[in-house]
């Protein structure tokens, strides 16, 4: 970004939200806001996937503190490091939108359908009957 606003000039609770490992995505939005009720919905639905490899925040302008790069609704900014990366003015289309979260975040994979499990109760008492760790004494013959 061209202006680029030091961490420390954002108040407290921001500060706290970009203190993390993980990217963050923070959307302001405003109740009132004929764009932000059109937009919120395709942005929930884009950050859903991503939500366990990010921390994204849906912020009101009117209950959050004033952001410095925030200057209309709705913008959505992405954190990676604690520093800004990108901010969208608007989220765009939808497949602008999921792009930016693919090119910050990565990809997310499909979920992994559970597989077939490989052993059970009948395979353990099997292998613990056949396992030996010295072998048996034959009837009759003694050491």
């Amino acid at each position: 970004m061209s202006a680029y606003i030091p961490p420390f000039t954002l108040p407290a609770i921001y500060r706290k939200a970009l203190k993390t490992w993980r990217p963050v995505i923070l959307y302001f939005a405003n109740d009132h806001c004929p764009a932000c009720e059109w937009a919120g919905p395709i942005f929930r639905r884009i950050a859903e996937p991503y939500r366990l490899r990010a921390n994204v925040y849906m912020l009101d302008t009117r209950q959050s503190p004033r952001h410095p790069n925030v200057t209309g609704t709705p913008t959505v900014l992405f954190y990676k490091g604690g520093r800004l990366i990108k901010k969208l003015k608007g989220i765009g289309t939808e497949e602008t939108l999921a792009r930016d979260f693919a090119a910050h975040i990565g990809k997310t994979k499909a979920p992994v359908a559970a597989g077939k499990r490989t052993h059970d109760l009948a395979w353990l008492r099997q292998t613990l009957r056949t396992l030996r760790t010295v072998p048996r004494a034959r009837p009759g013959r003694m050491f």
